[in-house]
């Protein structure tokens, strides 16, 4: 009876000691299934949004001819961007510039045109740093010619944004660089006035 009983025994630990390495390769199995389809289903899908070609100032209008599609895999932060199939880019105008290869923000779009200063093209006698991008809020200075010495610089406009940079060349191989900035309303005539005196322009960096 003894011997059966030491019998009866080691069959238990055996069986218990199987049913228990079943269990724990079970339960592993079951951890690693889930982790698998926790990494699938984490996978951002791939979508289509809008990115700019160029570099595009504030007020914009958005056109085939100034985005690119692209197609990414972002997360939940995806939803804070133009994807490429959301709307007519004919209806959207910037209220923020957003710089060549950027994505488009859907809070930097509004369905008007912000009319809160003039376009004025500027040509000046002084390049901008390479540092400086369209968006980029200058000061302009002007200083009027004289026989003598040129007049003590004076400023025509402040925090006007940076609309387009473009460099001409003449016939005889020298460059000159105007750029496109937003004037408000009120600096204009200051700005007519420099250009109608031939004055020596300056942009500079807006002061914060």
């Amino acid at each position: 009876m003894v011997v059966l009983k030491k019998r009866a025994g080691r069959v238990a630990a055996r069986f218990t000691s199987a049913r228990n390495k079943f269990l724990l390769l079970t339960a592993l199995a079951l951890l690693a299934s889930a982790a698998w389809l926790t990494n699938n289903n984490s996978n951002p899908a791939t979508l289509s949004f809008y990115v700019a070609s160029r570099d595009l100032p504030k007020g914009a209008e958005l056109e085939t001819a100034s985005v690119t599609e692209v197609e990414m895999q972002l997360n939940a932060v995806g939803a804070k961007y133009l994807l490429a199939n959301q709307a007519s880019l004919d209806k959207w105008f910037l209220t923020r510039p957003v710089l060549a290869g950027e994505l488009i923000p859907l809070s930097y779009l509004a369905s008007t045109k912000e009319a809160d200063c003039t376009p004025i093209f500027l040509t000046l006698d002084s390049r901008l740093p390479t540092g400086i991008k369209v968006g980029t809020s200058l000061d302009i200075w002007a200083a009027e010619q004289t026989s003598a010495i040129d007049s003590i610089p004076h400023q025509v406009a402040l925090g006007a944004e940076l609309i387009g940079v473009k460099v001409d060349t003449d016939g005889i191989g020298q460059s000159n660089q105007s750029i496109e900035v937003c004037i408000s309303v009120a600096e204009v005539r200051s700005v007519v006035e420099a250009i109608a005196k031939k004055a020596t322009v300056v942009a500079v960096r807006a002061t914060e």
